[in-house]
């Protein structure tokens, strides 16, 4: 665990950035990340169940993401270091902690040279190549006590006055020196990066909480400090808000939070409370809901759409999005009021496209959006145009397709659109600030970092003529009207995927990074210029007192040669814009036969990646009244001839007494029922693990497995279950054509749960099928992809019980 809480910083340091009129964005966590933003490298190593190519054999996990069993001849791998440019983060002896027993080896450029019980020490040297690249294995491990809590550390330490520099050696301080191998838990941070950082008011922590395309919905399921990696993959990678609330105080830096899209109310009123207990009182927060809601690439904007749309906000699909985000975004900001007692010091964000006025004008009219809004944010990006950047065989030609006015994304058009929004946003009463901004040089076709244009983009950011760039956009964002800009991006390595870093690597000298240079000198020359920039309180505009019908603003429509995508570090979008998300995607049309009861049911939703959303039953008189329906869809025994063949859906909702479920089966050959046991006939069996926690063994307390006997009607427990006692549970059947209807009530009382919004269960659903008598022909399930279910928890599904 994670001591949180160092020493004092001096005055000086603390308010280092108080007139700062910029911020900046921090990076996603993950091992190639130049920033090192943490002393303990492997809290941004790929996590142990994504290192597939490092990984051998059956390996399980603890609830950490630690390897607790590992099968004889098999590993478990990371890769904790990647492409590091040398200097980044010091070379030499680094201390490897852990807890546990087992055995550990390292790979690449870390190699082993002392190893005692608990203890390794190892030597990270980038060789030739002047790149770092660094794995380490565990290859064997103790069940009964399994390696975990590994720390790798780097040598040296800070003075406790001040963490900002790294120092070698007790020596160097007066009598308080920190080490990092004894103190990992207080230092935190990589002195280097609380350097870099601290020239800034504001750290926008969207990619360093893992937004981008993150279905986190309960709270449970948030960050947690004591993970194996706060890295990995989208939706998985994020650090715990506890670190980020630390990394805010230290710096004394307004935090700007994105909250997650499908978050519950629970979720954002938990974090509001921790983050208004434990920021320094002296601090504003931004908030905002997710990030770019309305680019079609992403998840967050597909989810935006079909709440939009069912809840009926617009006829157009990206109209109703807009208007759902807008509706979300006030319920965001209120629940944040509620708990900081009011909005002095939360700032409420809303964003959108820079070059669309009429996106601007949707979101902060709708409901009248704009009297709970305090800024609007939008990204203005300097790139010019991406075939003339194609067609470029130069840098001069870089910078000449980047300023020359013919093209819609140059810079002088750039600070035309930033002047229309802050126009418009001064009408509605609403600050103008940018979320992100600067240079956008990338070609998202290429397929490789060194394909044409992608070299010169790298060299034209690092010509000192980009710096008179940045300094353009920048004056000419002040003059046009807007407040606050957040730079993107924190140091990141050039590649493919852009160069949006102020610097390469965390420890890049000034002199090689002219838009560094460029932002500094902006900053120290150019003190914030809004009233209550500086201090704890918001200073707000008045809001116009004339109706919105009545406003007469010039819109544009949306300018489609925008950048419909957020640059990344990692893979490239894994779908085209505007499409709808994977999981959508493979959802198959529900066939027409389907009965009649079911047939309109909503789209398939999961929250919290696969998890189903069960939302409460508001209407006693109809249960299913919002309830979504999700199909089974696979074959785990026998055979099963599509669809018209056997087909089911379920469906479920909650109140506080009761979990309602609702199964409905086309058969075409319904009520077969000649076996001695109901699931070698037409049957259903119902899996449920009412605390969720999906062990590989049943608990005999809160896990059941029920097979309902169409023959009979009588319910048996599978021999797995709980024993001995009588649990409460009514069922109705109802007959249909070729096909059944199953509707069941459980009582939570009886499954050993006080239910509460949020709160997940484990749960499936599966049909047996059988034809021609004899024993059954086939299975289909919700999620288990093996017939094990009866006796392996861990095979169910997730449910959320919704809001």
């Amino acid at each position: 665990m994670l001591l949180l809480g160092c020493a004092a910083m001096t005055p000086a340091e603390a308010f280092y950035n108080s007139q700062s009129a910029l911020g900046t964005n921090t990076n996603e966590i993950m091992d190639d990340d130049s920033s090192a933003p943490f002393i303990d490298l492997m809290k941004m190593s790929v996590p142990f169940r994504e290192a597939r190519q490092l990984t051998k054999g059956n390996v399980e996990y603890d609830g950490y993401g630690w390897p607790r069993l590992i099968s004889d001849g098999g590993q478990a791998g990371t890769r904790f270091v990647s492409k590091l440019p040398a200097g980044t983060i010091p070379s030499g002896p680094y201390t490897v902690l852990y807890d546990g027993e087992g055995k550990l080896e390292y790979g690449n450029d870390a190699t082993l040279r002392e190893h005692t019980p608990g203890r390794d020490v190892i030597i990270l040297d980038p060789g030739k190549d002047n790149e770092l690249n660094a794995t380490l294995f565990i290859k064997a491990t103790n069940p009964s006590n399994h390696l975990r809590n590994i720390r790798i550390l780097p040598p040296g330490g800070v003075c406790s006055n001040n963490p900002f520099q790294r120092v070698a050696n007790p020596g160097q301080c007066s009598g308080n020196f920190l080490s990092f191998e004894q103190h990992s838990s207080k230092i935190i941070f990589n002195p280097d990066y609380l350097t870099f950082m601290r020239d800034y008011r504001v750290i926008r922590f969207m990619n360093m909480s893992g937004i981008t395309r993150n279905p986190v919905y309960a709270w449970e399921d948030r960050a947690s400090i004591d993970q194996q990696s706060w890295g990995g993959a989208e939706g998985i990678r994020g650090a715990p808000m506890e670190v980020m609330v630390e990394l805010a105080n230290r710096l004394h830096a307004d935090p700007w939070f994105s909250m997650p899209h499908a978050a519950s109310n629970d979720f954002i009123r938990r974090f509001a409370e921790y983050v208004q207990v434990h920021l320094d009182p002296s601090l504003k927060v931004y908030v905002e809901y997710s990030n770019e809601v309305w680019n079609g690439v992403f998840t967050q904007h597909a989810y935006a759409k079909q709440q939009g749309v069912q809840m009926g906000l617009d006829p157009d699909p990206n109209q109703a999005a807009y208007k759902f985000y807008s509706k979300r975004s006030v319920d965001v900001f209120g629940i944040w009021e509620q708990v900081f007692q009011g909005n002095k010091r939360v700032v409420r964000v809303m964003s959108g496209l820079v070059g669309s006025t009429a996106m601007t004008k949707t979101i902060l009219s709708y409901n009248g959006a704009y009297r709970f809004t305090d800024a609007y944010a939008v990204a203005p990006y300097v790139y010019g145009d991406a075939a003339a950047l194609r067609q470029a065989r130069s840098v001069s030609d870089i910078f000449r397709v980047m300023t020359d006015p013919k093209y819609a994304h140059s810079l002088p058009n750039e600070i035309k659109s930033i002047g229309k929004q802050a126009e418009l946003t001064k009408s509605f009463g609403v600050d103008l600030v940018a979320y992100e901004g600067g240079q956008h040089l990338v070609d998202m076709t290429t397929k490789s970092d060194n394909q044409h244009p992608n070299n010169l983009f790298y060299e034209a950011n690092r010509h000192p003529q980009m710096a008179s760039i940045y300094q353009q956009l920048l004056t000419g964002w002040k003059q046009a009207g807007g407040k606050l800009f957040v730079h993107f991006s924190s140091p990141r390595i050039y590649r493919k995927y852009g160069s949006f870093g102020t610097k390469e690597y965390i420890t890049q000298p000034d002199a090689q990074a002219p838009k560094h240079r460029a932002l500094l000198a902006f900053t120290r020359s150019n003190q914030c210029w809004w009233s209550g920039c500086s201090g704890n309180t918001l200073v707000r505009q008045a809001k116009p007192a004339i109706t919105l019908e009545a406003m007469k603003t010039q819109s544009e429509p949306l300018d489609a040669t925008a950048p419909q995508y957020e640059p990344i570090n990692g893979d490239a979008p894994p779908f085209p814009m505007g499409n709808i998300p994977p999981e959508a995607a493979e959802q198959q049309a529900v066939t027409e036969g389907t009965l009649v009861t079911m047939r309109r049911a909503p789209n398939e939703q999961y929250v919290v990646g696969g998890n189903a959303l069960i939302r409460p039953a508001r209407n006693r008189a109809d249960l299913w009244q919002a309830a979504t329906a999700y199909q089974l869809r696979t074959v785990v025994n026998g055979d099963i001839a599509g669809s018209q063949d056997l087909a089911a859906l379920w469906q479920a909702s909650w109140d506080q007494q009761n979990l309602y479920l609702r199964i409905g089966v086309e058969d075409d050959q319904p009520d077969v029922s000649d076996s001695t046991v109901p699931w070698e006939d037409d049957a259903v069996e119902v899996y449920l693990d009412a605390d969720g926690s999906m062990e590989a063994q049943y608990d005999q307390r809160n896990d059941f497995h029920f097979i309902f006997n169409l023959k009979d009607g009588k319910v048996a427990l599978g021999k797995n279950s709980p024993q001995g006692g009588r649990l409460p549970l009514s069922q109705k059947i109802t007959r249909s054509g070729d096909g059944y209807v199953l509707e069941v009530t459980l009582t939570w009382a009886g499954l050993g749960i006080a239910p509460r919004a949020g709160h997940r269960i484990g749960l499936d659903v599966h049909v047996d099928d059988d034809d021609n008598g004899g024993d059954r022909d086939g299975k289909l399930t919700w999620k288990a992809k093996q017939d094990d279910a009866w006796q392996n928890p861990a095979l169910f599904g997730g449910a959320i019980l919704g809001e």
